[in-house]
């Protein structure tokens, strides 16, 4: 196209330039060749008529045709054959296969009521705590530079030495003895404020040691929860008794709107018998039984399934402390609480108790019911604290008083620790340690009863 356009423009250039020479012919000429080589020179001659009849007219340009546009391109006919080879034929849809039928998963066969029934019984039976073989030891040695100086070995202190037990759901175990017997080691073991130095601890089937290393930890300890001795002392003076129920609402993230623990605390102080305006007073504005209450109401915050009870009565009144045990007994009923209930009153054991066990010099002499250890009790020490209990219809008969003192636990005696004050220790409770065997209901740890001498 540009080729056209420039070949147009150059045929009317030269049109215009023929149309200028018709018109002026003496202006068509250039300057060297028109003059002669005198007017060259700067002569100026008169022109000759004859000039004018010589000079011979121009030839008129001949026009240059016009050029056509570019003639369409003629389609090329293509052959039949060649079109019918190019169109591809339309593919036939394949057909859809069919779904096969999904195969019904085998019906399991229902349980029948009777094997329901028996899971329900195995799971019943399974006892939610579990200690097996626990034991904790404390060193109490001197420190290292007078150990060099003096040659002294190290001292352990065996707290706990072998202890073994189980807690149905819903029962209470207590655990009796005189003091220094490792009672509260054991409840501090439970609730994972100390770690065992051998044995186990099982929660509902969970490894409760092991977790509370972990993140789970976390839940479970909301599930188990303590009841300290000294109302005063494990509260905070210069909290409110809100604050004081609060804080384990908020540090395991239960409640978090002000309303509603506010309504939680509430709730908590009018299940332990308390105003639910007490929630604005300190501790030191109520009596030693409420702020024993105070104390279970902050236990009973998490909802908690096991409660470890370390003598929570023995700072208070009789008085008191049949209001606060009848009120434990109510909450058990209540929410089905299990309970270690710690005590050295046996009196008050009597009255809480589903088993107890009886605890001296860090093991366990004695487990069995009830009913059947207050009624026939088999261990001498076992034998020995009931006999210090005063009895109404027993006065004027002659009693055995409580014979030797416990012997020091940085060197217990060999063979059995109760060889030294029992009337009825030979020469084998002197060198071999007794363990405990199933007698009956009741578990004992005794020669004396496995030879049938007592």
């Amino acid at each position: 196209m540009r080729s056209i356009e420039k070949a147009m423009q150059k045929h009317a250039e030269n049109v215009r330039l023929a149309k200028a020479n018709a018109a002026d012919p003496t202006a068509a000429g250039s300057p060297s060749t028109d003059r002669p080589l005198g007017d060259q020179a700067g002569e100026v001659h008169a022109p000759t008529p004859s000039a004018e009849s010589d000079r011979a007219p121009m030839p008129e340009p001949t026009p240059v045709p016009a050029l056509d546009p570019e003639p369409a391109p003629v389609p090329v006919p293509v052959p039949v054959s060649v079109m019918v080879s190019e169109r591809k034929p339309k593919a036939k849809p394949k057909p859809k296969p069919k779904p096969k039928p999904k195969a019904k998963p085998a019906s399991k066969p229902e349980p029948e009521p009777e094997q329901e029934l028996e899971a329900e019984q195995e799971q019943d039976a399974a006892p939610l705590v579990r200690a097996t073989d626990l034991a904790k030891s404390f060193d109490v040695s001197a420190p290292w530079l007078n150990r060099v100086l003096e040659r002294q070995p190290r001292q352990w202190l065996h707290a706990v030495d072998g202890v073994s037990f189980d807690i149905q759901r819903g029962q209470t175990l207590a655990l009796v003895g005189e003091s220094g017997c490792g009672k509260s080691t054991v409840a501090r073991l439970l609730v994972g404020l100390y770690n065992p130095t051998r044995g186990g601890l099982t929660f509902d089937g969970v490894d409760a040691h092991a977790a509370f290393r972990t993140a789970a930890g976390r839940q479970l300890r909301r599930r188990i929860q303590m009841i300290f001795q000294d109302p005063f002392a494990s509260l905070n003076p210069r909290w409110t008794v809100e604050d004081i129920i609060a804080e384990p609402l908020r540090e395991h993230g239960m409640e978090t709107e002000p309303q509603a623990i506010h309504q939680h605390v509430e709730d908590l102080l009018t299940s332990v018998g308390l105003s639910p305006q007490d929630r604005k007073k300190f501790p030191h504005q109520f009596s030693g039984g409420q702020r024993q209450r105070i104390s279970i109401a902050r236990a009973l915050a998490t909802r908690p399934e096991f409660l470890v009870c370390d003598e929570p009565t023995s700072a208070l009144d009789v008085s008191v402390q049949a209001q606060v045990l009848n009120l434990m007994k109510d909450l058990q009923r209540q929410r089905g609480l299990t309970y270690l209930f710690i005590s050295h009153n046996l009196a008050v054991v009597r009255h809480v108790s589903d088993h107890v066990g009886v605890m001296y010099l860090g093991r366990l002499v004695e487990v069995a019911p009830k009913h059947s250890l207050f009624d026939s009790p088999r261990h001498p020490y076992t034998r020995m604290l009931l006999d210090a209990i005063p009895k109404l219809h027993d006065t004027g008969k002659a009693r055995t008083p409580v014979s030797g003192e416990v012997p020091n636990p940085l060197s217990p005696p060999q063979g059995c620790a109760f060889h030294p004050r029992c009337l009825h220790a030979n020469e084998r409770c002197r060198e071999e340690r007794p363990v405990l065997q199933v007698f009956g209901d009741a578990k004992v740890a005794c020669h004396a009863v496995e030879e049938d001498r007592i």
